[in-house]
């Protein structure tokens, strides 16, 4: 509002000081460019303030779990592994994998047969006929 009146008061004095002299085409341009200038300033959107910065999500966020992995802490979005005392069962996966099979096999049966299998070769007629004849 206090532009619009700043702009008409303004205009309104330049009419006054315009009328008493003649006025040519280029005058009457910059009057109505200065117008148009004036006018228009009205209906420009004020300047906002620039707000500080901050960082919603990423690596400087303690908040979130890539911010605690940067960090090296630990919290609520990355909890520290817990260690446990037991020990470790180096046959876990022959003994579920014997568990499994048509028959239940024990650990040392699992190994047996993987050992059986590694040791299988396979012959074919021609090699096994090479091997029979002597010349």
């Amino acid at each position: 509002r206090q532009a619009e009146l700043a702009a008409s008061s303004s205009s309104a004095s330049l009419l006054t000081i315009c009328d008493g002299c003649e006025t040519s085409d280029t005058m009457r341009t910059g009057l109505a460019l200065l117008l148009c200038v004036l006018g228009a300033e009205a209906f420009v959107q004020p300047q906002l303030k620039a707000l500080p910065l901050t960082v919603i999500a990423g690596r400087n966020d303690k908040r979130t779990k890539r911010g605690k992995v940067y960090a090296g802490s630990n919290g609520n979005s990355r909890p520290r592994k817990k260690e446990s005392d037991a020990a470790v069962d180096p046959y876990f996966t022959l003994r579920e994998w014997g568990a499994r099979q048509d028959p239940p096999m024990s650990v040392e049966e699992v190994v047996a047969s993987k050992v059986a299998e590694r040791a299988k070769v396979e012959v074919t007629q021609a090699e096994v006929l090479e091997a029979v004849t002597p010349f």
